[in-house]
């Protein structure tokens, strides 16, 4: 199972010229923890950047000031991992384990955002695996018991 099977293709993006105050909104609407900022490139929304309601908090209390004070660029973490949609499952865990982060924006083969992948998905997916494994051994148990 790659990355482009188990992530969401439902991405909120917002543009590093955006006020903080529309990135949180925008959280709150859809209730997701994560926007995607993205920059326009030959037609193609490309990752640039991701803003976590973790972000937004921190920099509030870091520089004590509210939402309508903040950029989008001056919260957001530039430059994430990103990850292409073709990488398995296996390569996308190491990846974020090794940036230490829980989401990451997933392209596609020209670079064009196409989803947003979650710690959670991965665990879902690797669940989701490990409970046909088990099915595969209760299967077999009950055959040689027969």
């Amino acid at each position: 199972m790659n990355v482009g099977e188990i992530c969401s293709r439902e991405v909120t993006v917002v543009r590093s010229g955006d006020a903080l105050s529309q990135a949180a909104r925008q959280m709150c609407e859809r209730h997701v923890g994560t926007v995607i900022v993205v920059e326009d490139r030959r037609d193609q929304r490309v990752p640039i950047g991701i803003v976590t309601d973790r972000d937004i908090v921190r920099a509030q209390l870091n520089r004590a000031a509210d939402l309508f004070c903040l950029g989008v660029a001056q919260v957001m973490t530039p430059d994430p991992l990103v990850l292409s949609e073709k990488e398995t499952m296996a390569e996308a865990i190491e990846k974020m384990r090794a940036r230490a982060v829980r989401r990451a924006p997933v392209v596609d083969s020209t670079g064009a955002l196409v989803g947003v992948i979650a710690v959670d998905d991965l665990l879902s997916a690797v669940s989701e695996q490990l409970s046909g494994l088990v099915r595969l051994i209760e299967v077999q148990q009950r055959r040689e018991a027969a």
